[in-house]
């Protein structure tokens, strides 16, 4: 599970790049997520990183007909949920705490990249 959380992150970092479009994303998490047999949680996504936290461009971690084109500049973070089980999840009374329905484990892996003039750059590598 943990392996595939992290195999659907870095696949996603793959397709990302000038001209790409936000959909890629979505596929390449899919595509990974579907290899193990597991899902991912549609509920929560990946979201743009400007002079609001949490704002567009929303990153759909599942296939989707989203056609945003990335641009350099572009600053978002891509924060696929995987789930052994259903995709439904609720949050537990401390308004943070994420559970899926079904009580099956998650495991999800976050980056925060910026397309560049040739591809992508992740933000949230130390170096």
């Amino acid at each position: 599970l943990v392996r595939a959380a992290r195999e659907s992150l870095d696949a996603a970092v793959s397709v990302c790049g000038p001209g790409r479009c936000l959909s890629q994303v979505g596929d390449a998490v899919q595509s990974v997520v579907d290899a193990y047999g597991y899902d991912t949680v549609h509920k929560y996504r990946g979201h743009g990183i400007g002079s609001e936290f949490h704002c567009a461009p929303y990153v759909k971690h599942y296939r989707n007909n989203d056609e945003l084109e990335l641009r350099p500049g572009m600053i978002f973070t891509i924060e696929p949920m995987v789930t052994e089980g259903h995709r439904d999840c609720m949050e537990w009374s401390d308004d943070w705490t994420v559970v899926t329905r079904d009580g099956g484990r998650a495991a999800q892996f976050e980056h925060t990249v910026l397309i560049t003039q040739h591809g992508v750059e992740i933000l949230t590598v130390p170096e």
